[in-house]
């Protein structure tokens, strides 16, 4: 866990000066170690107070925390490190994902388990991560670990948002968009939508 805290805190320093960050634990309980703050060291403090628990209740955590999220304006993103599959929810991941969909936050997801050791953890983490536009990370050692820290600092300072918003109609329902790029110059970006 300290080499986590360190690609963490890297990860916070690393930020840009006008975004804001907040700090969460989760065992069985969601502990908020730091309120939402652009003081860098408030949050750093808050991360070294914290402790890896026994069991997991990520989902629930994840519902409190995108709760937390929803009331504050502007862009937002969750980031979720865990070292295990959920042990405690009384929520399931598809709620969860549900929930993040709804309010627009992407969530991502960087998880210490290898890939193929836990197959129902991987795939709900796949699909809240799909569904929200974020993206999984299986990272088992702390250099794994710094390096999706630092994919993930990379996509949030080079992503953009595009929203669609139809005339009045009867049909009140999620509508299919498709999003292309044209152009021989435009095939070095990539697409992600949710």
């Amino acid at each position: 866990f300290v080499y986590a805290e360190d690609a963490i805190a890297d990860f916070i320093r690393g930020l840009d000066k006008a975004d804001s960050v907040a700090l969460y634990g989760f065992s069985r309980n969601l502990t908020r170690h730091a309120m939402l703050t652009d003081n860098r060291l408030d949050a750093l403090k808050g991360l070294r107070s914290s402790v890896a628990g026994d069991q997991t209740a990520l989902y629930n955590a994840l519902l409190l925390t995108l709760r937390d999220a929803a009331q504050v304006p502007g862009r937002k993103v969750v980031i979720v490190f865990s070292n295990g599959p959920d042990t405690a929810s009384t929520v399931g991941p598809d709620d969860v994902g549900s929930i993040a969909e709804d309010e627009g936050i992407p969530i991502y997801v960087i998880s210490t388990k290898e890939l193929n050791r836990d197959a129902v953890s991987s795939n709900a983490f796949r699909r809240i991560t799909n569904r929200t536009g974020g993206r999984a990370f299986f990272a088992k050692t702390w250099q794994r670990q710094s390096e999706a820290f630092v994919s993930i600092k990379d996509e949030l300072e080079s992503s953009y948002t595009l929203a669609y918003y139809p005339q009045n109609n009867p049909n009140a329902g999620w509508r299919n968009i498709e999003v292309e790029l044209t152009g021989d110059d435009l095939k070095r970006y990539r697409i992600r939508t949710r």
